[in-house]
């Protein structure tokens, strides 16, 4: 009974140990992401990054078809202002 008792402890702090390790490694991928992204589009600005983000999270999730008309009213706007932020990088 005591050797049953101490395989589950066993096991569930393995679990623990698991769980840590994820959420480690879910931490450092998305640490790995953003230092891409800010690298790769030129931006230093942490608030400059979230609103791009958000700007192309449309394209990126492939919104509905209904609410495909407003963004893509708004894309050459979008288009027009990364060739600007672009030029500013260079």
């Amino acid at each position: 009974m005591r050797n049953n008792f101490e395989k589950i402890s066993s096991i569930e702090q393995q679990i623990e140990k698991l769980k840590e390790k994820q959420k480690m490694l879910e931490q450092q991928m998305q640490q790995n992401i953003g230092q891409e992204v800010l690298k790769t589009w030129n931006i230093e600005s942490e608030q400059e990054a979230i609103e791009w983000i958000h700007q192309l999270a449309g394209q990126v999730n492939g919104e509905p078809e209904a609410s495909e008309q407003p963004e893509q009213q708004e894309e050459p706007a979008q288009l027009a202002e990364w060739d600007r932020h672009e030029q500013r990088a260079e």
